[in-house]
């Protein structure tokens, strides 16, 4: 279960989050908020922040976790 915090990877699922990780190698990204935005038509989405401030919202199938936030704040 994806949560607020944890780090995740975008995957090359469309033409938008290829050209993210391979042209602006905008890969790994942070789950700022979990909701349902009228984009995505009551589906659940996620805002995801990369660190050079750029966010987007996306569906669960668009990304993976790769760290929770659980381990990631033990870890500093």
């Amino acid at each position: 279960m994806i949560k607020t915090g944890d780090i995740v990877e975008l995957l090359g699922t469309n033409q938008r989050n290829r050209q993210l990780r391979s042209q602006e190698k905008k890969r790994f990204w942070t789950v700022v908020k979990i909701d349902t935005p009228q984009c995505f038509f009551g589906e659940e989405g996620f805002l995801i922040q990369h660190v050079s401030g750029h966010d987007r919202w996306v569906l669960a199938d668009d990304i993976q976790i790769t760290h929770y936030r659980e381990n990631y704040l033990n870890d500093v």
